[in-house]
């Protein structure tokens, strides 16, 4: 594991080639929209070093009402969008990952983000990711 950086209530960091974020209970979205930008921004590009790469949230810690408003407010970031290879989002049930596909699928049916229930898999997907976008460039 690199560095970690831990801004308000996000905890970010690299292992195998994949940005972690992981979003406390405690995380409010009343920030401003630019404030949010200036958060991802900082932590993608300190901890990337310019190279894109997958990046995995983890809403693990929230309820279900929060974590249907963080992936919203995290899906259409356009940071995150522009300075990572793919979102993906790691949740505590299936009930939410059902729901969160549908939301994703509508929101952005040409690039759907990826939500699992499973952090083994969520992982996988995202190495995986990385490997195959690295053996094309």
């Amino acid at each position: 594991m690199k560095k970690q950086l831990l801004i308000n209530d996000l905890k970010f960091w690299v292992d195998q080639n994949v940005i972690y974020c992981k979003v406390f209970n405690t995380f409010s979205d009343c920030n401003r929209p630019e404030d949010l930008d200036q958060i991802f921004n900082e932590a993608i590009t300190k901890l990337s070093e310019g190279v894109h790469m997958p990046m995995l949230f983890n809403l693990e810690a929230l309820d279900f009402n929060n974590a249907v408003r963080v992936f919203k407010l995290l899906s259409k970031n356009r940071i995150i969008k522009s300075l990572t290879l793919s979102k993906t989002f790691l949740v505590n049930s299936f009930k939410l990952s059902v729901l969160l596909k549908v939301v994703s699928f509508f929101c952005n049916p040409a690039m759907p983000d990826l939500i699992f229930v499973d952090t083994t898999s969520a992982i996988k997907f995202c190495v995986e990711d990385n490997q195959a976008y690295n053996s094309i460039s």
